[in-house]
């Protein structure tokens, strides 16, 4: 029983610390990385006037909800310090704060698949080539190998 309390305690932090933690970015704040997203897209794919106007304007749309995610994220945190502070874990007050985040995140998924399609279907087939490029650099460059 004391073997798997440990393991379980194991997985709560370690998942906590990769949900908190995030991915290490050059930008902190969630502007930033989309602002370099942004640039990015417009450099490689040599956006025209009518591409980067879209482009915007699915930035400016997308950006509250982006903010609101990541304040649901940080509101959580507290949370999470007192379970781990507490003799034992809440679990139903853990998963209902990871389920209401999960959901509004589901949310925000569907939205930038939306705006991505709409995105796809700006781009000329030369466009669509070089960003396929880059994924596949991009893939190179951290090494994705296919699961077996």
């Amino acid at each position: 029983m004391k073997k798997l309390t440990i393991i379980i305690a194991m997985v709560l932090v370690s998942g906590g610390l990769l949900f908190l933690g995030g991915c290490r970015h050059e930008h902190k704040d969630i502007q930033g990385r989309i602002g370099f997203a942004i640039d990015y897209l417009d450099e490689v794919l040599d956006l025209d006037q009518a591409q980067q106007a879209k482009l915007e304007a699915i930035r400016k749309e997308l950006m509250p909800h982006f903010l609101a995610l990541q304040k649901s994220r940080k509101e959580m945190h507290p949370m999470f310090r007192e379970q781990l502070a507490s003799e034992t874990i809440d679990t139903e007050v853990v998963r209902q704060a990871i389920s209401e985040h999960s959901r509004k995140f589901s949310d925000v998924i569907d939205l930038c698949i939306d705006r991505f399609a709409e995105f796809h279907a700006m781009l000329s087939p030369e466009q669509r080539q070089k960003l396929l490029a880059k994924l596949d650099k991009f893939e190179k460059w951290h090494n994705y190998q296919e699961i077996k």
